[in-house]
Protein backbone atom coordinates (compact mmCIF):
# COMPACT_ATOMS: atom_id res chain seq x y z
CA UNK A 1 0.00 0.00 0.00
CA UNK A 2 3.03 2.58 1.13
CA UNK A 3 4.47 1.69 -2.21
CA UNK A 4 1.59 2.38 -4.37
CA UNK A 5 1.03 5.38 -2.63
CA UNK A 6 4.63 6.65 -3.30
CA UNK A 7 4.29 5.49 -6.95
CA UNK A 8 0.73 7.69 -7.55
CA UNK A 9 3.01 10.60 -5.80
CA UNK A 10 6.05 9.99 -8.10
CA UNK A 11 3.92 10.31 -11.00
CA UNK A 12 1.87 13.03 -10.10
CA UNK A 13 5.13 14.99 -9.54
CA UNK A 14 6.44 14.29 -13.13
CA UNK A 15 3.01 14.58 -14.60
CA UNK A 16 2.85 18.31 -12.85
CA UNK A 17 6.40 18.84 -14.33
CA UNK A 18 5.13 18.29 -18.25
CA UNK A 19 1.40 19.97 -18.09
CA UNK A 20 3.16 23.32 -18.60
CA UNK A 21 4.13 22.50 -21.59
CA UNK A 22 1.17 20.28 -22.76
CA UNK A 23 -1.16 22.64 -21.59
CA UNK A 24 0.33 25.66 -23.87
CA UNK A 25 0.46 22.67 -26.63
CA UNK A 26 -2.98 22.33 -26.31
CA UNK A 27 -3.86 26.45 -26.88
CA UNK A 28 -1.42 26.70 -29.32
CA UNK A 29 -3.57 24.07 -31.33
CA UNK A 30 -7.03 25.19 -30.47
CA UNK A 31 -5.95 28.24 -31.59
CA UNK A 32 -4.65 27.10 -35.03
CA UNK A 33 -7.59 24.59 -35.63
CA UNK A 34 -10.32 27.43 -34.57
CA UNK A 35 -8.71 29.59 -37.42
CA UNK A 36 -8.25 26.73 -40.02
CA UNK A 37 -12.11 25.59 -40.01
CA UNK A 38 -14.19 28.99 -38.73
CA UNK A 39 -16.39 30.21 -41.57
CA UNK A 40 -16.90 33.30 -39.36
CA UNK A 41 -15.46 36.35 -41.43
CA UNK A 42 -13.02 38.21 -39.20
CA UNK A 43 -13.28 42.14 -39.96
CA UNK A 44 -10.03 43.25 -39.68
CA UNK A 45 -8.27 40.07 -41.73
CA UNK A 46 -7.71 36.16 -41.69
CA UNK A 47 -7.20 35.81 -37.96
CA UNK A 48 -10.36 35.43 -35.48
CA UNK A 49 -10.16 37.65 -32.86
CA UNK A 50 -9.42 36.26 -29.70
CA UNK A 51 -12.97 37.13 -27.88
CA UNK A 52 -14.56 35.13 -31.45
CA UNK A 53 -12.18 32.11 -31.50
CA UNK A 54 -15.15 29.60 -31.37
CA UNK A 55 -17.38 31.58 -33.82
CA UNK A 56 -19.07 29.65 -36.58
CA UNK A 57 -17.55 26.21 -37.45
CA UNK A 58 -14.97 26.21 -35.12
CA UNK A 59 -17.66 25.97 -31.97
CA UNK A 60 -16.40 22.14 -32.09
CA UNK A 61 -13.12 22.50 -32.31
CA UNK A 62 -13.07 25.37 -29.44
CA UNK A 63 -14.92 22.87 -26.78
CA UNK A 64 -12.71 20.67 -27.43
CA UNK A 65 -10.12 22.52 -26.55
CA UNK A 66 -11.34 23.77 -23.60
CA UNK A 67 -12.59 20.41 -22.19
CA UNK A 68 -8.58 19.52 -22.55
CA UNK A 69 -7.31 22.66 -21.77
CA UNK A 70 -9.00 23.38 -18.17
CA UNK A 71 -8.23 19.83 -16.64
CA UNK A 72 -4.59 20.57 -17.24
CA UNK A 73 -5.02 23.95 -16.13
CA UNK A 74 -6.68 23.16 -12.76
CA UNK A 75 -3.74 20.16 -12.33
CA UNK A 76 -1.30 22.99 -12.79
CA UNK A 77 -2.53 25.54 -9.87
CA UNK A 78 -3.43 22.55 -7.46
CA UNK A 79 0.29 21.56 -8.26
CA UNK A 80 1.27 24.32 -6.97
CA UNK A 81 -0.89 25.19 -4.40
CA UNK A 82 0.49 22.29 -2.70
CA UNK A 83 3.92 22.96 -3.72
CA UNK A 84 3.38 26.21 -1.63
CA UNK A 85 2.04 24.47 1.17
CA UNK A 86 4.63 22.10 1.76
CA UNK A 87 7.82 24.36 1.23
CA UNK A 88 7.04 27.10 3.08
CA UNK A 89 5.01 28.26 6.37
CA UNK A 90 5.68 32.11 6.12
CA UNK A 91 2.44 32.96 4.11
CA UNK A 92 -0.97 31.38 5.67
CA UNK A 93 -2.89 28.62 4.12
CA UNK A 94 -6.09 30.07 4.29
CA UNK A 95 -4.35 33.11 2.46
CA UNK A 96 -2.92 30.60 -0.29
CA UNK A 97 -6.07 28.53 -0.91
CA UNK A 98 -7.74 31.97 -1.41
CA UNK A 99 -5.29 33.10 -3.86
CA UNK A 100 -5.68 30.00 -5.72
CA UNK A 101 -9.51 29.77 -5.63
CA UNK A 102 -9.04 32.86 -7.69
CA UNK A 103 -8.24 31.05 -10.69
CA UNK A 104 -11.69 29.00 -10.60
CA UNK A 105 -13.16 32.36 -12.00
CA UNK A 106 -11.90 32.78 -15.32
CA UNK A 107 -13.40 28.79 -16.34
CA UNK A 108 -16.49 30.37 -14.91
CA UNK A 109 -16.35 32.93 -17.93
CA UNK A 110 -14.85 30.04 -19.90
CA UNK A 111 -18.28 28.07 -19.75
CA UNK A 112 -19.91 31.36 -20.50
CA UNK A 113 -17.91 32.58 -23.72
CA UNK A 114 -18.70 28.49 -24.91
CA UNK A 115 -22.28 28.66 -24.23
CA UNK A 116 -22.41 31.86 -25.74
CA UNK A 117 -20.44 31.68 -28.97
CA UNK A 118 -22.88 28.71 -30.65
CA UNK A 119 -25.45 31.47 -30.81
CA UNK A 120 -22.84 34.17 -32.45
CA UNK A 121 -23.83 36.24 -29.48
CA UNK A 122 -20.34 38.67 -29.62
CA UNK A 123 -20.97 40.90 -27.08
CA UNK A 124 -21.63 38.21 -24.71
CA UNK A 125 -18.43 36.49 -25.54
CA UNK A 126 -16.59 39.82 -24.82
CA UNK A 127 -17.74 40.18 -21.68
CA UNK A 128 -16.57 36.38 -20.66
CA UNK A 129 -13.18 37.17 -22.95
CA UNK A 130 -12.78 40.45 -20.45
CA UNK A 131 -13.68 38.48 -17.60
CA UNK A 132 -10.82 35.48 -18.38
CA UNK A 133 -8.12 37.89 -18.75
CA UNK A 134 -9.09 40.17 -16.07
CA UNK A 135 -9.48 36.84 -13.74
CA UNK A 136 -5.89 35.20 -14.88
CA UNK A 137 -4.74 38.69 -14.22
CA UNK A 138 -5.49 39.08 -10.93
CA UNK A 139 -4.18 35.54 -9.94
CA UNK A 140 -1.19 36.59 -11.96
CA UNK A 141 -0.03 39.74 -9.92
CA UNK A 142 -1.10 38.27 -6.29
CA UNK A 143 0.43 35.27 -6.63
CA UNK A 144 3.83 37.34 -7.99
CA UNK A 145 3.60 39.32 -5.18
CA UNK A 146 3.65 36.31 -2.70
CA UNK A 147 6.75 35.06 -4.86
CA UNK A 148 8.40 38.05 -4.00
CA UNK A 149 7.32 38.11 -0.15
CA UNK A 150 8.67 34.73 0.39
CA UNK A 151 11.93 35.79 -1.94
CA UNK A 152 12.55 39.21 0.84
CA UNK A 153 11.76 36.38 3.90
CA UNK A 154 14.04 33.86 2.23
CA UNK A 155 16.56 31.61 4.09
CA UNK A 156 19.19 30.67 2.21
CA UNK A 157 19.56 27.94 -0.01
CA UNK A 158 15.56 27.58 0.22
CA UNK A 159 13.35 27.26 -2.82
CA UNK A 160 12.98 31.05 -2.49
CA UNK A 161 16.44 32.23 -2.64
CA UNK A 162 16.61 32.99 -6.30
CA UNK A 163 14.85 36.43 -7.60
CA UNK A 164 15.22 34.36 -11.21
CA UNK A 165 11.42 32.91 -11.15
CA UNK A 166 10.13 36.05 -9.17
CA UNK A 167 11.47 38.48 -12.37
CA UNK A 168 9.96 36.15 -14.41
CA UNK A 169 6.16 35.86 -12.92
CA UNK A 170 6.21 39.62 -12.97
CA UNK A 171 7.32 39.93 -16.80
CA UNK A 172 4.94 37.95 -17.63
CA UNK A 173 2.08 39.90 -15.47
CA UNK A 174 3.02 43.12 -16.52
CA UNK A 175 2.93 41.55 -20.58
CA UNK A 176 -0.35 40.30 -20.16
CA UNK A 177 -1.58 43.24 -19.11
CA UNK A 178 0.30 45.50 -21.47
CA UNK A 179 -0.94 43.60 -24.17
CA UNK A 180 -4.73 42.92 -23.24
CA UNK A 181 -4.96 46.96 -22.97
CA UNK A 182 -3.32 47.27 -26.57
CA UNK A 183 -5.70 44.78 -28.08
CA UNK A 184 -8.80 46.74 -26.17
CA UNK A 185 -7.06 49.98 -27.84
CA UNK A 186 -5.94 48.64 -31.31
CA UNK A 187 -8.53 45.92 -31.70
CA UNK A 188 -5.37 44.15 -32.89
CA UNK A 189 -5.19 40.49 -33.37
CA UNK A 190 -1.63 39.22 -32.85
CA UNK A 191 -1.76 41.45 -29.50
CA UNK A 192 -5.03 39.35 -28.22
CA UNK A 193 -2.96 36.16 -29.42
CA UNK A 194 -0.45 37.43 -27.73
CA UNK A 195 -2.30 38.48 -24.43
CA UNK A 196 -3.92 34.99 -24.32
CA UNK A 197 -0.62 33.17 -24.35
CA UNK A 198 0.68 34.85 -21.69
CA UNK A 199 -0.59 33.09 -18.59
CA UNK A 200 0.76 29.75 -20.10
CA UNK A 201 4.01 31.71 -20.54
CA UNK A 202 3.90 32.12 -16.38
CA UNK A 203 3.11 28.57 -15.90
CA UNK A 204 5.62 27.61 -17.52
CA UNK A 205 7.72 29.13 -14.47
CA UNK A 206 5.94 26.36 -11.95
CA UNK A 207 8.40 23.79 -14.23
CA UNK A 208 12.06 23.85 -12.08
CA UNK A 209 10.62 23.42 -8.85
CA UNK A 210 7.86 21.11 -10.13
CA UNK A 211 10.87 19.54 -11.12
CA UNK A 212 13.02 20.00 -7.87
CA UNK A 213 10.28 18.55 -6.02
CA UNK A 214 10.16 15.43 -8.19
CA UNK A 215 13.65 14.68 -8.21
CA UNK A 216 13.81 15.09 -4.54
CA UNK A 217 11.11 12.48 -3.66
CA UNK A 218 12.64 10.15 -6.09
CA UNK A 219 16.33 10.60 -4.22
CA UNK A 220 14.04 10.45 -0.87
CA UNK A 221 12.22 7.06 -2.00
CA UNK A 222 15.89 5.57 -2.77
CA UNK A 223 17.08 6.36 0.30
CA UNK A 224 14.28 4.51 2.48
CA UNK A 225 14.58 1.83 -0.10
CA UNK A 226 18.39 1.68 0.98
CA UNK A 227 17.60 2.06 4.58
CA UNK A 228 14.82 -0.26 4.74
CA UNK A 229 17.47 -3.48 2.91
CA UNK A 230 20.55 -2.15 5.61
CA UNK A 231 18.34 -2.65 8.49
CA UNK A 232 17.29 -6.01 7.57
Amino acid sequence: MKKTKETAASVWDWTLVVLPFTAFITFIVTLTACNLVSNYVPSGGNLLQISHIGSGNAYVYFIAGVVMLVPQVIAIIIGRLQFLLETQAIINKILLYIIHIITLIPFIFMIIVALVSRGQRYDAQLVGTYGIFGSIALYCFIHTIAVFYLYIRRATGSQYSEVTLSIWFLVCSLLLVIFFVVWLNTNSVITGYIAAATPFLYFLGFVRQFWARARSRKRYAAVSRVSKILNG
